[in-house]
């Protein structure tokens, strides 16, 4: 192939060399280059003075504050979403028994409940229905599972014993209403009357 261009190149050279450009072409290129250079170049777009902004330490200082506050905003608001989602897990799950969170409870419990049980059984020896105590159960349910949750237990227990001693005097005030019934029905066998 590049056999036959080199043929065509030199059976034609008569022909390309007729082409050559003329003398005087360069003379006219440098002329029409000089006139270019005389005319004012206008620009595209017009130069626009750049504005100074001008910051004194109190402004600084003032922006400063506003940034970090924000800063300290959005960690705060993370921190609570993940504690209250730390703490709704923690009392669903209870992966703790409550003897290693409070043992102090076990011995709340034992000492108030077979306090109320033998006055229970005092109330049914009398003749009294079964006591039953729904609002104070349901509370002492509830301080119970706040003990999983809340740093302050000393609060919590003396709450919870708080409610068993409020269904000892409930239960008090039955026997002594019990009792002052059964001296008003059946007078005094003993007892002497002057006339």
């Amino acid at each position: 192939m590049k056999d036959r261009l080199k043929d065509f190149v030199q059976a034609h050279r008569e022909e390309f060399d007729s082409f050559a450009p003329r003398p005087d072409l360069w003379q006219d290129i440098a002329a029409e280059l000089q006139q270019e250079e005389k005319k004012p170049v206008i620009p595209i777009e017009t130069e626009q003075e750049a504005k100074v902004i001008s910051i004194n330490w109190h402004t600084a200082w003032r922006y400063a504050a506003a940034i970090a506050l924000l800063v300290m905003v959005a960690f705060s608001a993370r921190y609570y979403m993940n504690t209250q989602e730390s703490t709704d897990a923690v009392a669903t799950t209870q992966p703790v028994p409550l003897e290693k969170i409070a043992p102090e409870l076990r011995q709340i419990e034992t000492k108030y409940v077979r306090v109320i049980e033998k006055k229970k059984s005092e109330l049914k020896a009398m003749g009294a229905g079964q006591v039953r105590f729904a609002e104070l159960d349901s509370a002492y349910n509830e301080l119970k599972k706040e003990l999983y949750t809340t740093p302050n237990k000393e609060v919590l227990l003396q709450a919870m014993s708080d409610n068993l001693k409020m269904r000892i005097a409930l239960l008090n005030q039955q026997l002594e209403v019990l009792e002052s019934r059964s001296n008003v029905k059946t007078p005094a066998r003993h007892e002497t009357t002057n006339i």
